[in-house]
């Protein structure tokens, strides 16, 4: 019989840091959606520093340009949940302006990138230290719709991207620890006596989403499927 555990820690978790207010869900069209976009942007990344075949940096531009247009109004939304101001309006003045980078001066695109590494570290620095896990969701998706925006932004105004890299690294590992959901290992017979034994994890993520699996790592990345913890396991091998 499956049931959803009591949150273990909560109250060691809200003795210290700082908590953001909760806020409401976009529809989970919206967010399938952003996490499509944002692993998307981070592939083309990817596939530009890889070199060889792969895009060139007006190209790479232009993909992931392109990719956030056609999904801007999903990708504001969800950056419109972020609680901190600051982080919201650098986020979405991001998304705005990455569109027309190649129109920048020079003076003006060195600007635009140090701006956006601003974004991302301080949704960075407020990861690391909210309580609330809708606040950490809602951080990790602001800090890595930019993150991809302001490493191209770097690259194109001759800027270095590893610390950028770094910051990005320790961010994401945050958030993949922070939305770790609360997990059971359950005996989906309900052990009734004769019937064979099949056990599995029945994992809960803040959201409500489930996720049931042989393994508990399975279970766990099925349950936050939805939430920016999947963003964050598929950014790390691309910043590696």
């Amino acid at each position: 019989m499956k049931r959803r555990l009591t949150r273990i820690g909560t109250a060691a978790l809200m003795a210290v840091g700082v908590t953001l207010p909760l806020t409401a869900q976009p529809a989970q069209a919206d967010v399938l959606t952003v996490i499509a976009v944002v692993k998307q942007i981070y592939s083309v990344y990817q596939q530009f520093t890889a070199g060889g075949s792969g895009p060139s940096l007006e190209q790479a531009i232009q993909q992931i340009t392109g990719a956030i247009q056609s999904s801007r109004d999903a990708i504001v939304s969800q950056i419109d949940l972020v609680a901190t101001a600051g982080v919201q309006a650098c986020a979405t003045s991001a998304v705005i302006n990455f569109a027309d980078i190649d129109a920048l001066s020079p003076d003006n695109l060195q600007a635009f990138a140090v701006d956006t590494t601003s974004c991302v570290t301080q949704a960075k620095s407020l990861v690391d230290v909210v309580t609330d896990k809708a606040a950490t969701d809602n951080l990790g998706f602001a800090m890595n719709v930019v993150g991809p925006l302001a490493l191209m932004a770097r690259t194109k105004a001759g800027l270095t991207t590893p610390s950028l890299k770094g910051v990005l690294v320790a961010g994401n590992n945050t958030v993949i620890n922070k939305l770790i959901p609360d997990c059971q290992l359950i005996d989906l017979n309900g052990g009734e006596p004769g019937a064979p034994h099949i056990y599995r994890y029945d994992c809960f993520a803040y959201n409500g989403d489930e996720g049931l699996a042989k393994l508990q790592p399975a279970a766990q990345d099925k349950a936050t499927r939805n939430t920016s913890r999947a963003v964050a396991q598929a950014a790390l091998p691309q910043l590696a």
